[in-house]
């Protein structure tokens, strides 16, 4: 029993000694501050790799096209494409094929809105692009006409 009870201290002894190692070796490394760990993870030339990976993410579009870029995955790219060229996957089922958007918008934001929201015969175009009025609210519609915009860029 008396054996027992002296290796007791000892190994709490070495237990608070190793624990407090630890910590001074962490403290030492600057574990414990972020400040110091930013600091040695970002090599001068990229200051800020967030920004940098979300501007690559976003493509330099605001909030608005953004928006309008996942609506226009969703309902236009199907026919006129990544880039809104006419080209896309089910552009090669119609005939006559999708309008070129470079050419559509230069007529201007309204015309790019009537287009959507009543479709293309709206404007004596072809009955082959759907009016998304009833799908789309005002502002889903608006924030497409600020992504169509960036399609040229």
């Amino acid at each position: 029993m008396k054996d027992k009870m002296s290796i007791i201290p000892m190994v709490v002894f070495l237990s608070v000694t190793f624990i407090i190692s630890v910590f001074a070796f962490l403290w030492g490394m600057k574990v414990f501050s972020p400040i110091e760990i930013r600091k040695a993870a970002l090599p001068k030339e990229h200051p800020d790799p967030l920004r940098e990976a979300l501007g690559k993410a976003t493509n330099g579009l605001n909030n608005l096209e953004l928006v309008g870029k996942q609506h226009y995955e969703v309902y236009c790219m199907v026919c006129h494409g990544e880039r809104g060229a006419g080209d896309g996957f089910n552009a090669f089922n119609l005939d006559p094929r999708p309008a070129d958007l470079a050419i559509v918008r230069k007529k201007g934001d309204e015309h790019l809105f009537q287009v959507i929201s009543k479709g293309s015969v709206s404007v004596k175009g072809s009955p082959l692009c759907p009016p998304w009025g009833a799908t789309l609210d005002e502002d889903r519609i608006r924030s497409i006409v600020a992504y169509l915009h960036t399609l040229g860029s």
